[in-house]
Formats: C-alpha cells, sequence, structure tokens
C-alpha cells in the first residue's frame, strides 16, 4: 500500500489531537455557566449570604445580634430587685437574765439631776433645749422652767405647762443596773443619768405616761402611740449596745416586733 506524503500525515494528528482540546473547553464554559448561575442565586444584592447557606465562620455581629432574642437580661434584672433589703436592722445585743435586782437603790446608785451652774439642772435643760417656744421661769433667777411647748415622742400629747411633763430615761435607771449598770463606777452612773449629748437618751413626756412606763422594758411597755414604735425600739436598742447593757429574750423579741413598723 503506498504511503501518504508526511505533510497529508501531520495534518490528520494535529486533527485528531484537536478534538479532545475543543470538547474539554466546550465542558469547561458549560461548568463555568452553572456555577455563576448557582453564586447568583444564593447571594444577594448587598452581598451577604442567603440564610441556610453554609459559611465556614460565624461573625462578631451576628453572635451580638442574636444574644437579645433570649432575653436573659430582662430575667436577671428581675433577680436581682428581690434581693433588696426592706426596713432598718437592730443591733445586736448580748442575751442574759438580769440580776442584782435587790440591790439596786436609784439616789444612792445614780443621784439626782446635776447642774454645772448652781442653777439649771439636767431637767430645766432638757425643757429649754426642746421646747417650740421660748419658755419662761418660776423666778427671775431663770433656774426652774415654768412654760413652753413640748411634744410627747411617744403619744403625741401637747402642753405648755412644764408640770405635766417628766424627763424620762429612754433606758430606765433601774432597768440599766440590772442589766449591767452595778458593774459601774458611781461616775459612770452618774453621767448615765445625765446624759445630754445624745438626744434620744432623756426624753420629756407627759408625767402619766412616764409613771406608767416606770422601769419596765418594750416586753412590758410600749409607747400609746403605734406610730412611735419605730423610733422607740430604735432608740432602746442604740442606748443599750452604746452602754454595753444586755437585754433579756423577751426584751429582744418585743424589740424586733416594734421594729417591724419601721
Amino acid at each position: 500500500m503506498p504511503r501518504r506524503p508526511f505533510r497529508d500525515r501531520a495534518a490528520s494528528l494535529r486533527q485528531r489531537r484537536g478534538w479532545p482540546s475543543a470538547r474539554q473547553l466546550g465542558l469547561a464554559i458549560v461548568v463555568g455557566l452553572v456555577i455563576a448561575i448557582l453564586i447568583a442565586a444564593v447571594t444577594r444584592p448587598d452581598g451577604s449570604k442567603v440564610a441556610g447557606t453554609p459559611a465556614t465562620t460565624v461573625s462578631a455581629a451576628t453572635s451580638t445580634t442574636a444574644a437579645p432574642q433570649k432575653r436573659t437580661t430582662p430575667r436577671t434584672a428581675a433577680r436581682t430587685t428581690t434581693t433588696v433589703p426592706v426596713g432598718p436592722h437592730l443591733v445586736p445585743l448580748r442575751i442574759a437574765a438580769p440580776t442584782h435586782q435587790s440591790s439596786y437603790a436609784r439616789d444612792l446608785d445614780f443621784g439626782g439631776w446635776i447642774d454645772v451652774d448652781g442653777c439649771q439642772n439636767t431637767r430645766a435643760t432638757l425643757l429649754i433645749r426642746t421646747s417650740d417656744r421660748p419658755v419662761t421661769f418660776t423666778s427671775a433667777k431663770q433656774c426652774t422652767v415654768k412654760s413652753g411647748r413640748w411634744t410627747d415622742p411617744w403619744s403625741g400629747a401637747v402642753t405648755t405647762d412644764a408640770h405635766e411633763f417628766q424627763i424620762d430615761h429612754t433606758v430606765p435607771l433601774a432597768n440599766a443596773w440590772r442589766s449591767g449598770a452595778w458593774a459601774w463606777t458611781h461616775d459612770q452612773r452618774v453621767a448615765y443619768a445625765n446624759d445630754l449629748d445624745d438626744k434620744d437618751h432623756l426624753v420629756a413626756i407627759l408625767a402619766s405616761e412616764n409613771e406608767a412606763k416606770g422601769d419596765s422594758g418594750p416586753d412590758a411597755w410600749r409607747p400609746p402611740a403605734l406610730a412611735a414604735w419605730c423610733r422607740y425600739a430604735l432608740d432602746w436598742d442604740r442606748i443599750k449596745a452604746k452602754w454595753h447593757l444586755s437585754a433579756t429574750p423577751a426584751e429582744w423579741t418585743a424589740l424586733e416586733q416594734m421594729a417591724v413598723n419601721c
């Protein structure tokens, strides 16, 4: 069989090799078009992904946006408000039974009202300080108060006659004695009986009210006015704590009951 010329064989070879290249090129074009269509289908105009498309990372913006949807903050705030305390706290006192009751003698142990200027004693000084108006005196020496205007903090009674009011020790002398004052020096007891530095220690109240109270603690006597119970309980408690005096179990229970009104 005669051989074809070299030029014809070369052309035939190029033709056979060119067919696979054209087929691959066409296939690549088709694949490219398909990919382009898919990308256009899953991409919004602003460039963000359509929900449900796979993502390899989560941005910080996405995580912070999702957090408020759980609404955990309102529940946390509600729990916090329930911890706000209600009402004042009493100062802890040493609880003990009373002692030395039989050895108490008021005048001998605490003495009477003292005066530093030889005229106005503790009673007169307190009445002058607590009157709502200028006071008058029983004499030109101005040692004894005659009139003014005072309000009883425990009953709310008002008087202009000094004779109607007595000076009450919030914690009575006899109560202080059996709560620990029996162990003090005489000077300490006199200082307690005449303490004008503490505005709640000595109080001007109706004479009849003071006599009804006597040396009773809160478990046996309370202010006639319910609105005064809070102040009375806190004053009693603070004074006893200040002077390191004890309280009986019944007394402490009464203080807690009155402090509920605060």
